[in-house]
């Protein structure tokens, strides 16, 4: 069976957040990954050393994956990442650990080793660079554009072709014979899963470029810590490994044949240097006052990712997202009312960051139950609940499973679907994504997504079917965060929007104990709620969030 691994978040410093994954019990072990990727990337790695006797600890690095990078847009250098390791281990408890890094990681592990040496029992760098000033320059120059959405998708098929590259040429935008790599194309679905990573991150050239910059071969030279360094004969950077001057004493190198030899070797020389003491319990995440903050709720086996701020008073209100959603679609409703209410929206399983413990088919009573237990887990006993679209339904079967725990519902995006209506939605709604060797499959899902905005339903692209209520929200940074969720769940997407657009509203509603609020009492869906409903109301809601969230308050009070 499997190492189970959890995820979590610190408070460091109070100033920025950091994921990590843990894993294991017994002394800690500290993996960092390269750029502009994740922890994700280490998943067998956690749990193959994890499963010989340590706690693993791995971090999403700052900028990369969910870590917030370092405030104020502050441009670090690879000793300032070292750094932050180091204060996510005091954090964490951490004294002392060995500490393994690849490409970017590597780089951190032996700015860590340089300038901590007390804090690492063996900083173990994967994959030695030494490039010339004019290497350096035209990679700073050429390796790191910026990305931005674009309206029309193009940055993801960029996207998908500079990670294409990247296995083909080095660096990635020199095309010629001397820079060609020999490797093999990656398939789709690995493709698939880096490229994901790169587009969360929020400035993936600050988390990137330090690498490039640090001076390794100072740092070799000046090493007082214990520093293994490695390179495997079939890395890019294996010339570089040939450049490095003579190490001091402290300093051991190795060249292995494999990945494989690479893995056993440097497995074999962090269980030579364990850490002195066992790792520290998990510590609860500190609150961030003033702005949403980012969690962990740990049930039944599964981690299920927040965002939540607990600073105003009173019940709190849990925002349940859409379909094929996350919470982070909820932070424009969440935000006006930090201060004024304790607010909580959690990825429902296998949506957004969250685990999935439902397993590939999606049932409303399923999501409903991990819900409440979350909430429950969360500290609360009573709260309001606000659903939107698909969440609605979530919403409304929480409050029948949990009468107590659910005291107001607001739905102001209920879908009440006739049978003829309901069957074409399961039927067309949402079509089968194929991930595709050259990347058609991005841009499908951006201009599905997109269409979504801008037409009722969106698969019927005609005059008679344009959306005109309110301004259509396809700003470009809110249609690439819907691509990305959709992406994120993407196994079991269908799955999840046929359980809400089958879930039997109108026969739901008069079990409902609690008061409900409804949009657009005009509308002849509304009606038929109303009718079910024995405590709903209705009223028509402003299309603004801050109007909307006012409405919210009021109501819930």
């Amino acid at each position: 069976m499997a190492i189970q691994i959890t995820r979590h978040f610190a408070t460091v410093k109070g100033e920025r957040q950091v994921h990590y994954r843990r894993a294991g019990s017994g002394p800690p072990v500290i993996l960092l990954h390269q750029s502009p990727t994740s922890s994700r990337e280490y998943i067998p790695l956690i749990q193959e050393i994890a499963a010989l006797g340590y706690t693993v600890f791995s971090p999403d690095t700052p900028g990369n994956g969910m870590s917030e990078p370092f405030p104020g847009g502050e441009w670090k250098d690879m000793a300032g990442f070292a750094n932050g390791v180091v204060n996510l281990m005091d954090e964490l408890g951490i004294r002392k650990a060995p500490v393994y890094g690849f490409h970017t990681g590597g780089v951190c592990a032996l700015a860590l080793c340089l300038n901590h040496p007390e804090r690492v029992t063996v900083a173990i760098m994967n994959g030695y660079i030494q490039m010339s000033k004019e290497e350096v320059d035209e990679i700073v120059a050429n390796y790191l554009p910026e990305v931005t959405p674009d309206w029309s998708g193009s940055h993801l098929t960029w996207t998908w072709a500079r990670f294409r590259e990247q296995v083909i040429f080095f660096p990635w935008y020199r095309k010629d014979t001397a820079r060609r790599m020999n490797y093999d194309i990656p398939p789709p679905a690995s493709l698939h899963l880096a490229v994901m990573d790169f587009l969360k991150c929020q400035d993936y050239r600050r988390a990137y470029r330090p690498a490039f910059l640090f001076d390794c071969a100072a740092a070799v030279t000046n090493m007082k810590g214990n520093m293994v360094i490695t390179t495997t004969k079939t890395d890019v950077l294996d010339k570089y490994h040939h450049m490095m001057p003579t190490p001091p004493a402290n300093v051991r190198t190795f060249n292995p044949a494999t990945p494989d030899e690479s893995k056993l070797n440097f497995i074999k020389i962090i269980r030579e240097n364990p850490a002195p003491s066992l790792a520290p319990s998990v510590a609860k995440t500190k609150p961030m006052p003033g702005k949403i903050w980012q969690d962990y709720i740990q049930i039944d086996g599964a981690s299920l990712y927040a965002r939540r701020n607990t600073d105003g008073k009173g019940r709190p209100i849990v925002f349940v997202h859409a379909s094929a959603g996350s919470s982070n679609s909820m932070n424009r409703y969440m935000a006006p009312i930090i201060g004024k209410r304790p607010v909580l929206a959690i990825d429902l399983p296998g949506n957004g960051e969250s685990d999935n413990p439902m397993g590939p088919t999606v049932t409303v009573a399923a999501q409903a139950k991990y819900l409440a237990q979350a909430i429950r887990a969360a500290g609360y006993d009573e709260v309001d609940m606000f659903g939107y679209w698909g969440g609605c339904a979530v919403a409304v079967e929480t409050a029948l499973q949990n009468p107590g725990l659910v005291k107001h519902l607001a739905l102001p995006t209920l879908m009440v679907l006739d049978d003829t209506t309901r069957d074409e939605y399961v039927a067309n709604y949402t079509p089968t994504i194929e991930f595709d060797e050259f990347g058609a499959h991005l841009i499908k899902v951006w201009n599905m997504v997109r269409d979504q905005e801008l037409f009722s339903p969106w698969y019927k692209r005609k005059k008679d079917n344009i959306s005109r209520y309110g301004e259509p929200n396809i700003a470009p940074d809110v249609i690439h965060r819907r691509t990305v969720d959709l992406f994120k769940c993407i196994d079991i997407y269908q799955s999840a929007y046929a359980a809400h657009f089958k879930y039997p509203i109108l026969s739901k509603l008069p079990q409902v104990a609690c008061q409900i609020l409804l949009n657009n009492p005009e509308v002849a869906t509304t009606k038929a709620a109303l009718a079910a409903a024995k405590h709903g109301t209705a009223k028509a809601l402003p299309h603004d969030a801050v109007g909307l969230t006012n409405e919210l308050l009021a109501f819930f009070e």
